[in-house]
């Protein structure tokens, strides 16, 4: 029951904390809320009994990477959108073939997990341990691990193009 109890609290902080994140239009206030969404996270990872993914997660992703934007933040000020038409309205469509890619996949993994036969649980002597996390990286979760090494460095690269035209368009460098 407190099991049930715990995934549910942090389910919720997990929603609402990431739909701040999504809506806020105070920048700030967006970070703040990413903080929420990692440390409910976080929770949810303790429910799953992997301890050492949710230390590194509060750690490194809300301590070290989120400090980081609030600095950038601060340091960049709020000086709002750039006049102008926004380029990227025509790539809009793949946004949204996007999101509904991710429903249609989420809706296959609900359906697929409630049905059929019930596995029995995996051995649970080292789950969470540093060791077990890099066995499962590097054996049953290689690709998925490589295709968020690929989704950040498109992410890294998109970023810096952005900010080079927002620095252009201010007559900069």
């Amino acid at each position: 029951m407190g099991e049930q109890v715990l995934f549910a609290v942090a389910a919720i902080g997990t929603l609402g904390f990431g739909v701040g994140v999504v809506f806020f239009k105070d920048a700030f206030r967006a970070a703040v809320s990413l903080i929420g969404t990692l440390l409910s996270v976080a929770l949810l990872f303790v429910a799953l009994l992997a301890p050492f993914a949710a230390a590194i997660q509060v750690i490194v992703y809300a301590g070290a990477i989120v400090v980081m934007f609030l600095f950038v933040i601060a340091y960049l000020g709020d000086s709002g959108a750039l006049p102008g038409p926004d380029r990227l309205d025509r790539w809009q469509v793949f946004g949204w073939l996007g999101l509904i890619g991710l429903g249609m996949f989420g809706a296959v993994a609900i359906l697929d997990s409630t049905a059929g036969p019930v596995r029995a649980a995996p051995e649970t002597t080292d789950v969470g341990s540093p060791a077990s996390i890099g066995d499962a990286f590097l054996s049953s979760h290689l690709l998925a691990f490589e295709a968020t090494s690929l989704v950040l460095l498109v992410a890294a690269v998109g970023a810096v193009i952005l900010a080079k035209g927002a620095v252009q368009g201010e007559g900069g460098r």
